[in-house]
């Protein structure tokens, strides 16, 4: 099956984008943040170095700005205007190049919005060369807002992902089951090759920058680090064993992560669990339309501090998923957003 959004996807946001820069009297939004691009043109490029842009105007077409070196590449897509330059530093630099682009189009005096992303450095370069021009971050606060809600085509791929996350969790599973106790970057190497040529086998048109699949299993006294990298260690008789899994469909990510334990818990391994899958059961139970994520992750993580672990809490309930494997909202203290229909959240309290 082929999973890859269309140009009309790409059009119906860039039409949204755009009658939300007009609402706030904006000429256009420069784009830089490469989830950005991918979200708003579908332009899935390997970031490096070299600048990579996108104008979005508020009425017309949008405009990408490539180096030499993805002329071809960005042919490819349904953008029909893109702007070359030759490489990294020039002469003439990117940035200047790219507001003498502007410049050309009538936008030395317009008031531009740019994302809060922006490297100071890069932003006082761009006001330099267009010192006549005002610059906005709310045009990026725009991009973000719009993506904060997914429509039915990403909630598809979000589902696929998951999918595929869960078939690397029972990958794992089995492979442990089967072969004995590997060591932790065996578990991961065999789960992430298996459900890669699963995909290739289902999927068409595949989305590949980072990686389709990656993950993270942590074993014994290890698994007690959130973001703990696999290494040589086996498992042993007693311990836990965590699974965490992601996979990336049409850009899309989502995560799928589970504790294990080799042979039968001890009272004391029970009674962690038994608290985290209480908390992560108070959590999910609280993310509905209308609450906000402060409150989701207080009621949430509330569960630990009342089983005496308030002490031992090491991270927020959960994050925002999409076009970026932790993006907003943040299901954190210091998350106010409200909640709506067609956000994409995990819930893993810990």
């Amino acid at each position: 099956m082929t999973m890859r959004l269309t140009e009309p996807f790409y059009r119906r946001k860039i039409a949204a984008c755009q009658a939300r820069l007009a609402e706030r009297d904006l000429a256009g939004v420069l784009v830089f943040k490469p989830a950005n691009i991918y979200y708003l043109s579908g332009f899935f490029h390997y970031p490096t170095e070299r600048t990579i842009a996108l104008w979005v105007p508020t009425s017309g077409e949008p405009a990408l700005f490539v180096p030499k070196l993805e002329e071809d590449h960005a042919a490819e897509g349904w953008l029909r205007q893109i702007e070359v330059y030759f490489e990294h530093l020039g002469p003439p630099h990117p940035l200047d190049w790219l507001a003498e682009r502007l410049r050309g189009w009538g936008l030395g005096r317009a008031q531009l919005g740019y994302e809060s992303s922006l490297a100071e450095g890069s932003l006082r370069r761009l006001q330099t060369a267009l010192p006549d021009a005002s610059w906005t971050p709310d045009g990026g606060k725009i991009i973000a807002d719009l993506r904060l809600v997914k429509d039915a085509e990403e909630l598809a791929l979000l589902r696929a992902a998951a999918h595929y996350a869960d078939a690397m969790v029972e990958a794992g599973v089995e492979a442990v089951c089967e072969r004995g106790l590997l060591s932790e970057l065996e578990i991961n190497q065999i789960a992430n090759q298996a459900v890669v040529q699963r995909m290739m086998a289902e999927l068409d048109n595949v989305v590949f920058v980072s990686g389709m699949t990656g993950g993270l299993v942590c074993a014994g006294p290890r698994a007690a680090h959130p973001h703990g990298l696999p290494g040589l260690a086996r498992p042993r008789p007693g311990d836990a064993l965590i699974l965490s899994f992601g996979c990336a469909v049409g850009g899309y990510h989502a995560e799928s992560e589970r504790t294990f334990f080799i042979g039968e818990p001890g009272p004391e391994h029970r009674r962690y669990y038994e608290a985290v899958q209480s908390a992560q059961a108070t959590g999910t139970a609280a993310l509905r339309a209308g609450a906000t994520c402060s409150e989701v992750d207080w009621l949430c993580l509330h569960v630990l501090r009342e089983a005496g672990y308030g002490a031992f809490i090491r991270h927020r309930m959960g994050h925002g998923l999409g076009l970026e494997g932790h993006e907003p909202p943040w299901i954190e203290d210091g998350d106010a957003t409200v909640l709506q229909a067609g956000m994409v959240v995990s819930s893993e309290p810990g």
